[in-house]
């Protein structure tokens, strides 16, 4: 009996693990990874897909990309067959380059998304390859610090996330990704896994649920009408707080994004993210 069909969502972002067969080094040189970030710049022209995020170390790598036309499987075996070929040809090997299957790990939503992009430039901090995580070169960080718009790596995404004032959003995720606070590896590396043997379909959900509009969130929260309009008209009043923190839980279980639910309240998407994590 065959496998059943995984299904990839078109519009999917997704967390992806690749390792180098027997966890063998397979970036050697610097040339090796400036190689790799080659075919991943062509590649995102030639498939069409957003790339949010990356770190390269020695043996692996980690990617953060969004599908838009073609599948996560296509994109993955078009970039690591290309490598391969690279790098069995300049150290006069044969063999497997890569392990049989990456791991392709589907986001779950905004705050995953943030906590994911630390997670992956934190890698080279764990290995202990650098003290900061913007000591590092052969990552995406740079791109987000220097503000490197249309470049390889799509920056606008996650910065807004942060601020809509460019110059904000570049302090904000200064500092988020400066924290001490190390992410936890098994929250990011577990759940949904599509396999590249495995076959995949692209497609959209087929079901289509009706639910709550935010203001239905709101009200249901608050239960009161004078709650209700001071918050939507973004008052600070400390004891609003609690309605504020509720009504977001409610809405991203809704599958709202945080600046839609910010922008209903009037607050910036970083403010609904700090008062999400509290």
């Amino acid at each position: 009996m065959g496998r059943k069909p995984r299904v990839e969502y078109r519009g999917g972002v997704y967390h992806v693990i690749q390792r180098g067969n027997n966890r063998e080094y397979i970036f050697e040189k610097k040339e090796d990874k400036a190689y790799l970030l080659e075919l991943v710049a062509e590649y995102k022209v030639v498939m069409n897909f957003e790339l949010y995020g990356f770190v390269l170390m020695d043996n692996h790598y980690h990617m953060v990309l969004k599908t838009l036309d073609a599948p996560l499987q296509d994109i993955m075996h078009r970039i690591n067959n290309k490598y391969s070929k690279y790098y069995n040809y300049q150290n006069k090997r044969t063999g497997h380059v890569f392990e049989n299957r990456y791991k392709g790990i589907l986001v779950k939503d905004e705050k995953y998304l943030l906590s994911l992009i630390r997670y992956v430039h934190q890698n080279l901090v764990r290995a202990k390859m650098c003290e900061k995580v913007k000591d590092y070169q052969w990552s995406s960080d740079p791109y987000y610090r220097k503000n490197r718009q249309g470049e390889m790596v799509d920056i606008g995404f996650i910065l807004n996330m942060f601020s809509r004032d460019r110059q904000e959003a570049i302090k904000e995720y200064k500092r988020f990704m400066d924290r001490d606070k190390m992410e936890e590896g098994s929250t990011f590396e577990e759940v949904l896994i599509i396999g590249e043997n495995q076959e995949t379909t692209m497609s959209k959900p087929v079901e289509v649920i009706q639910r709550k509009s935010l203001d239905e969130i709101l009200y249901e929260v608050t239960k009161d009408e004078a709650i209700h309009d001071e918050i939507k008209k973004g008052s600070r009043k400390r004891n609003l707080t609690v309605y504020k923190q509720k009504y977001i839980s409610r809405s991203l279980a809704a599958n709202y994004t945080m600046r839609e639910i910010g922008e209903n309240i009037s607050v910036s998407e970083v403010a609904v993210y700090k008062m999400h994590c509290k």
